[in-house]
């Protein structure tokens, strides 16, 4: 006999495991975070004496998991172009016929008339909430459910219910998982149930298949792949580290940050030069994991990104290039002009580093933000190959502001200050930028 488990959200399961689980589909929704354990669990609560077991589980909720397929590029945005590119393709219909019990050789040829009549974004979309709502209360469809029960009236409702009642139904939820990649589905299903519906995947019983069951589904969620990002030095990647791991906990894992020296005494140089010639080693190098290089929010970045965007006109699908994001606030921020007067302007584009992310009471002294300084004007050509000038600037005191952000940070790692999320809106503006890049087209 088997053992089985399964991931589960309300009474619909959406992935069975068999003896051992698949760290690839773990991963999808869950982190290391996720991970629970609790000892001593009465084997039978009713009869004290059937012993003890150790509950395994992952714990997570509907929001996160839904954070992290798009982190992972698996978002509404990119499933949504698919469908829409590939229609005729994705969608399967045989089940669907089979049930009409119709000349195939016929429906064949006219499959792609009828699938462009009944089919469309909207109604797909519209179908599988209806599904979906189903079985979050009543158990998968393959198990039960009838045409009335289920209300199923339009062609794609009937198109998906009976690829699910299809035990031998090569799709899922009538896609061709050769068009659209299951982890797409599994992003819509998730898209129709309540963000803060838990989503639980129990593998204790898989203890009873063999005894390495439990340290490989616990290995689950260590070895994930990850998108590589390339800032521009040391202090961006530990503010961008820091505030990762505060506000977006569940992704953390996702995501490495390059290292600027280690334990060896190792050193690699920072600054805007080196992201470019180390992103440009990347595309050479024909590697398959995902790259981020994002720069600062001023003309020195801004010009290191055009110069990557015109040197090579067609980035991979797995390449993002980016700035931090501009931010309303940046339109009319003090600087410093050249009589010495404080004078807002616009720094979008000239003057916002890392720094500026950061919360008010560390970029403040006094009830006011600290100043930008002008260095020098730079001539940039534009990714359209139209020259610019623009200024660029730095923030004054940096030195200040990154000894108030390590205060800050050391207090709230000790557990003596609380992490505010609402003073790191601004940050977390910037982390959406980097999280959610592969969910939007270059």
């Amino acid at each position: 006999m088997s053992e089985y488990a399964n991931i589960v959200i309300g009474n619909l399961s959406l992935h069975w495991f068999r003896n051992y689980v698949d760290s690839k589909i773990v991963s999808l929704f869950f982190s290391k975070n996720d991970l629970i354990v609790v000892n001593n669990c009465n084997i039978d609560d009713d009869d004290k004496d059937a012993g003890t077991y150790t509950k395994y589980m992952y714990r997570t909720t509907v929001r996160r998991a839904k954070e992290r397929l798009d982190a992972q590029g698996f978002g509404l945005n990119n499933f949504e172009k698919i469908f829409n590119d590939e229609m005729v393709q994705a969608v399967d219909y045989s089940s669907f016929l089979y049930h009409l019990q119709g000349d195939y050789d016929e429906e064949d040829k006219n499959n792609e008339i009828r699938i462009k009549k009944n089919v469309s974004l909207k109604k797909w979309k519209n179908a599988m909430k209806k599904i979906v709502s189903y079985e979050l209360a009543n158990g998968n469809i393959q198990f039960g459910g009838t045409l009335s029960e289920v209300n199923i009236t339009t062609e794609c409702d009937k198109v998906i219910f009976y690829s699910l009642k299809d035990e031998d139904s090569e799709s899922f939820y009538a896609l061709n998982p050769e068009i659209i990649n299951y982890k797409y589905v599994y992003r819509l299903i998730l898209e129709y149930c309540a963000n803060d519906m838990e989503i639980i995947l129990d593998f204790s019983n898989l203890d009873n298949w063999a005894d390495d069951c439990i340290p490989k589904a616990l290995a689950a969620t260590e070895n994930v792949s990850k998108t590589i990002v390339l800032v521009e030095g040391s202090s961006d990647k530990d503010i961008l580290e820091f505030a990762m791991s505060q506000l977006y906990p569940h992704l953390s894992d996702l995501f490495y940050f390059m290292d600027f020296s280690d334990e060896s005494g190792g050193k690699r140089d920072g600054g805007t030069s080196y992201v470019i010639k180390n992103l440009k080693t990347f595309y050479f190098s024909k590697i398959r994991a995902n790259f981020i290089a994002i720069f600062d929010n001023d003309a020195e970045g801004y010009s290191s990104k055009c110069s990557l965007l015109n040197e090579i006109k067609n980035w991979p699908a797995n390449f993002r290039i980016l700035l931090y994001p501009e931010i309303t606030m940046f339109h009319k921020y003090p600087t410093i002009a050249p009589n010495g007067k404080i004078v807002p302007d616009d720094i979008n584009k000239k003057a916002a580093s890392i720094e500026l992310y950061l919360p008010d009471s560390i970029i403040k002294t006094g009830g006011n933000y600290y100043p930008i300084e002008w260095e020098s004007r730079k001539r940039i050509r534009n990714k359209n190959n139209v020259e610019e000038a623009l200024y660029q600037g730095v923030i004054s005191y940096k030195d200040d502001i990154k000894h108030k952000f390590h205060e800050m940070r050391n207090k709230i790692e000790r557990g003596d200050e609380v992490f505010k999320t609402e003073e790191w809106k601004n940050m977390k503006k910037l982390l959406e930028t980097i999280v959610f890049a592969f969910n939007n087209e270059q």
